[in-house]
């Protein structure tokens, strides 16, 4: 009920909007009643999606008209193994076991999550041991990592791309000849070296060369200025003496987006700044806080409102391959997040193929066609596949990270 409340700010309603009705057959079992077929049901509400949300207790929330600021928002009541006690906005949330999980029992008393905005800042709390563990650490700072005594760091595969999102809302970018001249401007394997130290993996659909979904024979960008170029000379876009292009009296002029606090956020916009220019592209850098640039629809969001011309971001998917709600026609935001306000009906069918069918076989022939599509239409580009890099000091016990959507799974298990 709450996540189908329109008055709530949520991220994504793909698939609970199919729910008829649920029924409780006895204090163990629950019946989910489903409008049509729809294969990603257990990934989406009983293991990791791309859009989690937690059981909610209807005796502290139900009275409220919609979830966008309560109480219960800072110090939340879950299942889970910790409890949170407290929570300092923007600087600390204090845990404590939940003897009453059903698991049992923790082995950890307490954690606390500290929030730290400067990344320079943790990289010497890690080197003092004032902190245990750093979750989903910068790339950027990899060789630092790797040599500080009494720290392990984790590099996982992980269910994440690196993108920019093109908004096809620009009349500019709607010409997919620009948006393929850019994706040939673009560096993948520079980017990867140069900011990543090699962590990252190159990618080239949206879903990740280890996942069963993943389509080996697809229209690939490699860097071609040369290609990028003359492409863009024949949409019209003209280099002009001073360096840049021109159409009709207008310069190829871009906003680039990004969120402030990862180096690596602004590595690449620079770093794409730069080949692009080369190209005679202008484009200018703008960037934002994190919790203005990724906020819902209704929150405002940079991205979510369609304030860009190419947002750099991430996209981290669930086990299931299912990512309809980026590229759906009817996923444009706030019903989705299809930012890039792409719209084609052969990628709607086999979406709905993909979400209608149990089959794998049948599912991997539409995630096949959808990502053929993308690849020739390009309303996004990759700019690498993201390995989770985390660090955590030697004596930290049973970390065991996972591939999708989090690594804080079996914190339960966890001891030091």
């Amino acid at each position: 009920r709450q996540v189908m409340n329109p008055a709530n700010n949520v991220a994504s309603r793909v698939g609970y909007d199919l729910i008829s009705a649920i029924d409780k057959n006895d204090d163990h079992t629950i019946v989910v009643h489903l409008k049509k077929r729809y294969a990603p049901f257990i990934a989406t509400f009983f293991t990791m999606g791309n859009t989690p949300y937690p059981v909610l207790p209807k005796h502290l929330l139900s009275r409220y008209a919609d979830l966008n600021r309560v109480p219960f928002d800072n110090l939340p009541v879950g299942t889970g193994p910790f409890k949170v006690v407290k929570y300092d906005k923007g600087s600390l949330i204090r845990m404590v076991a939940n003897p009453a999980y059903w698991r049992g029992a923790p082995k950890l008393k307490e954690v606390n999550y500290h929030i730290v905005p400067d990344e320079n800042t943790i990289l010497t709390q890690l080197r003092t041991h004032e902190i245990d563990f750093e979750y989903y650490a910068p790339a950027s700072q990899y060789p630092s990592l790797q040599n500080i005594p009494g720290v392990k760091a984790y590099v996982t595969p992980f269910t994440q791309f690196g993108l920019l999102a093109l908004n096809l809302t620009n009349p500019f970018l709607a010409d997919v000849r620009v948006r393929r001249a850019l994706a040939y401007a673009t560096d993948q394997k520079a980017l990867i070296k140069n900011i990543s130290h090699g962590v990252y993996v190159q990618g080239d659909t949206d879903q990740p060369a280890f996942l069963w979904a993943h389509a080996s024979h697809v229209r690939q960008y490699p860097h071609d200025p040369k290609m990028a170029g003359s492409i863009l000379d024949t949409a019209g876009w003209k280099l002009q003496s001073d360096g840049y292009r021109y159409k009709n009296g207008e310069r190829l002029s871009l906003t680039m987006t990004g969120s402030t606090g990862r180096v690596e956020a602004r590595e690449a916009l620079e770093l794409m700044q730069r080949s692009w220019k080369q190209l005679g592209v202008d484009a200018q850098i703008k960037t934002y806080s994190a919790p203005l640039y990724f906020a819902t629809y209704g929150a405002g969001g940079i991205v979510q409102r369609g304030k860009f011309d190419v947002a750099f971001f991430s996209w981290i998917n669930g086990v299931d391959p299912d990512d309809a709600t980026l590229f759906m026609c009817n996923q444009f935001p706030p019903a989705g997040q299809n930012v890039f306000h792409f719209c084609d009906p052969a990628v709607d069918r086999a979406e709905n193929t993909a979400l209608r069918e149990y089959d794998q076989g049948k599912r991997k022939q539409a995630y096949d066609e959808i990502q053929t599509i993308l690849a020739d239409q390009e309303p996004l580009i990759l700019t690498w596949y993201v390995s989770r890099l985390d660090v955590a000091n030697t004596d930290l016990k049973n970390y065991k990270p996972a591939h999708a959507v989090t690594t804080f799974w079996n914190t339960w298990e966890w001891a030091i």
